[in-house]
Formats: C-alpha cells, structure tokens, sequence
C-alpha cells in the first residue's frame, strides 16, 4: 500500500525528496531547482516500507495541472500507484515527458496520449 506524505506533514522528508531530486534533476529537465518546485507545486513523497520518490502536480503556463515526479529503481508498481492516487484528485491533469519508461508509467496510471508529436499525455475525469 503506497503512503502519499503531503510537504506540510512533520513526517515528509525533505532531505531524501531533495537528494533524489537532484539525482534525476536533468531527467525533469528543471530550470529553477528544489526550492521553487517545492514552493509552487502540490508536492508529496511516496512511501511503501521506505521512500519510493516523490510526484508532485504544478499549473503550467498554460494554467493547466501537470504531473511530475521522480522514484529510485525498481519500484514500478508503487509508482504507477502513486499517479492513479494524484491524478486521481483531479478532473483534468496533463503529464509532459520524453522518457519512454514515465509514458508507459503514465499509460498504466490512466493517462492517454494528447499530443504525441509534443510528448504530452492527459489523463480525464478521474475525480469523484
């Protein structure tokens, strides 16, 4: 069972979030650093006996949400269930990527091609 710790709760771990963060810092192909992502996002760690990663959910400059996230090897199934879960708190949720594994991630978690050409997938109606 996969544990989502809010960055607000006294249990979130800044110091992992932030040290896998930077490991796969050019995989997200972030311009602003930790700080900013954690200031302007909904932001969690993922837990499941230890720290799987972190998935966070941003307003892009279109103004629409979008998933994002990071998790140390070999934790697949808990990943895909930490999408379902976050994308799940919305009715409309784009996720942008270019890595072959975060699509098919994504595929398993409910979301669908948008644009295939741009890399941009969109998960719909999940909210209840």
């Amino acid at each position: 069972m996969v544990t989502l710790i809010d960055k607000l709760s006294p249990f979130f771990d800044r110091k992992t979030a932030h040290k896998y963060f930077e490991i796969n810092r050019e995989n997200l192909d972030d311009e602003d650093g930790f700080e900013a992502l954690i200031e302007k996002s909904l932001f969690f760690n993922v837990h499941n006996n230890g720290y799987v990663g972190s998935i966070f959910v941003y307003i892009g400059e279109d103004g629409r949400f979008y998933l994002g996230g990071y998790a140390v090897r070999k934790r697949y199934k808990e990943v895909i269930e930490a999408i379902k879960q976050v994308s799940d708190m919305f009715y409309e949720i784009y996720a942008e990527t270019r890595h072959k594994n975060a699509v098919y991630a994504l595929m398993r978690g409910g979301f669908k091609w948008h644009d295939r050409d741009n890399k941009l997938l969109i998960k719909k109606g999940a909210i209840k």
